[in-house]
């Protein structure tokens, strides 16, 4: 009977239906990741200087540690509200759109207000109207979490990526032509601005219906509140180990030039210069990150059911699945990096900003044990002890602050402290991870076993010795020396008996033999 035919059956629409719109997102991402790097890659050609790059670089990674946990903590709680109450989405929609103006007023206001104490701190004046034009982005993206958190909750998957897609494309035209246009980081900026309000106006069209209906009543506050507040403390410490970094760098550098007898604008300048290479670096460093994150993605749900169903087996297969990935994923795209690490910064950016190879070098390698953290961390939070990974994550970025705080001032200053601030970062990076491991291991007994660490140490040493011995003093010799390095990574893995036919299955699958 047509009845019974599978594409008539309800459950199975609504699963595909579901399954194309997570498709559709996991594209909008991809596609977030592209536009991102498209901004990284051209700004550096289109402002008038590194330093130019450096305030952008400065600015950008001060508003993005509120924007980012903004949106994140947003999304997420206004997701699982409506996702709970579906009949009251629109008095909890404007519920939230209520909390947000307070909240993003609150937050946008005092950063506009703290712009000049900030600048200040940092010892550069000029950064106090590049502060201020990014405090229209934290006021949107308030707003714009609320109305992509309600279309979440309601499994509208299509309609939120396209509002993302959109937004991707629109903020990197918005960055990229401000700066095109001769405005410098500060049309850069503005541009961005822009951008987050255009598209906070679109996803209120696409919410209308829900905007102004009724029905429902709303949550109690401080369950809406008491439930956001932990993400708010867990992310905000995350990507303060992600961003505050270069923070330290711009104000200890303008220290060091102060003390050597500079001018407080030529110590600006030279500081915001160096923080331009070292934002060179962070670009090509941060991809191993880039790669492994939507692994979070996966690992979440299934160890937070196998928890709930007490199935301790499951939840410790998928812990070791998803760190032995990840491992051989990470390293076998770092290892490559560092020992190219000057021929991969040629690939993108002017000669200028190969000063930046140094630290390219030490980061990319600090970010492996970030994405392995931010891995063991997932399974905490999915586990039921998201305190616990807020902690270790607090103590990394005090570790990120102080290490890198004492050894940039040590290095002296130049490109010795692009490599100081490298380092300072990659420690705190590393105690996250193994207090994070250490406590995961506790928990759930599982984690990976010593021999694949071995075996990828080795893979990793063979493919960074590749890499840097290959010549790689052009854009295409450096590609070269890539493949070359992630070649002979896992030609070692073979060779060393850490990969199975089934592994090589997949990676034949990967790369399309």
């Amino acid at each position: 009977m047509t009845g019974d035919r599978p594409d008539r059956d309800p459950g199975r629409a609504t699963v595909k239906k579901t399954g194309r719109g997570l498709l559709a997102i996991a594209g909008a991402k991809a596609w977030f990741i592209v536009t991102s790097y498209a901004i990284q890659l051209s700004l550096p050609r289109l402002l008038d200087s590194a330093a130019d790059f450096g305030l952008y670089k400065a600015t950008l990674s001060g508003v993005s540690l509120l924007n980012n946990v903004l949106i994140v903590a947003t999304i997420q709680t206004v997701s699982k509200q409506v996702s709970e109450r579906e009949q009251a989405t629109p008095t909890l929609l404007r519920q939230a759109l209520r909390i947000q103006l307070a909240l993003g007023g609150l937050l946008a206001g005092s950063l506009f207000l703290a712009a000049p104490s900030l600048s200040r701190v940092l010892l550069d004046d000029s950064l106090t109207p590049l502060l201020r034009v990014g405090c229209v982005v934290v006021f949107a993206y308030a707003l714009y979490g609320a109305l992509v958190g309600t279309l979440n909750g309601r499994r509208h998957f299509g309609k939120q990526a396209s509002l993302d897609a959109s937004f991707s494309t629109m903020r990197a035209l918005g960055i990229i032509g401000g700066a095109a246009l001769g405005f410098g980081a500060f049309g850069a900026l503005a541009g961005w601005s822009a951008a987050a309000v255009a598209i906070t106006l679109l996803a209120v069209f696409l919410v209308r219906g829900d905007l102004f209906a009724a029905g429902g009543e709303p949550l109690p506050l401080r369950r809406w509140l008491g439930f956001m507040a932990p993400i708010w403390i867990y992310q905000a410490c995350l990507n303060g180990v992600l961003l505050l970094d270069v923070q330290v760098l711009k104000r200890t550098l303008a220290e060091l030039a102060l003390a050597g007898g500079a001018t407080a604008e030529a110590a600006a300048e030279t500081a915001s210069r160096y923080v331009g290479y070292y934002g060179a670096a962070q670009t090509f460093a941060f991809v191993p990150y880039q790669l492994i994150l939507a692994l979070t993605f996966v690992v979440f749900p299934m160890i937070s059911r196998a928890t709930t169903e007490g199935d301790v087996a499951a939840a410790q297969q998928t812990i070791r699945q998803a760190m032995r990935f990840a491992l051989l994923v990470l390293a076998s795209i770092a290892a490559p990096i560092a020992g190219a690490a000057d021929g991969v910064l040629r690939i993108a950016y002017p000669e200028e900003y190969l000063a930046g190879a140094p630290a390219l070098a030490v980061l990319v390698f600090g970010v492996v044990a970030f994405a392995l953290f931010v891995i063991c961390a997932t399974a905490l939070s999915s586990g039921g002890r998201p305190g616990l990974a807020a902690l270790v994550a607090g103590v990394a970025v005090v570790a990120v602050v102080v290490s890198g705080r004492v050894l940039i001032w040590n290095s002296g200053g130049g490109v010795p402290s692009l490599r100081a601030a490298a380092a300072g970062t990659s420690l705190g990076m590393t105690v996250a991870f193994f207090l994070a491991a250490g406590v995961v291991y506790a928990r759930f007994r599982a984690l990976f076993a010593p021999i694949t660490v071995l075996r990828a140490l080795l893979a990793a040493g063979a493919a960074w010795s590749v890499a840097h011995f290959l010549p790689h003093q052009t854009r295409l010799m450096a590609l070269v020396a890539l493949a070359g390095g992630f070649v002979a990574f896992l030609l070692a893995l073979l060779l060393l008996g850490e990969l199975d036919r089934e592994d090589v299955a997949v990676v034949r699958r990967v790369i399309g033999r």
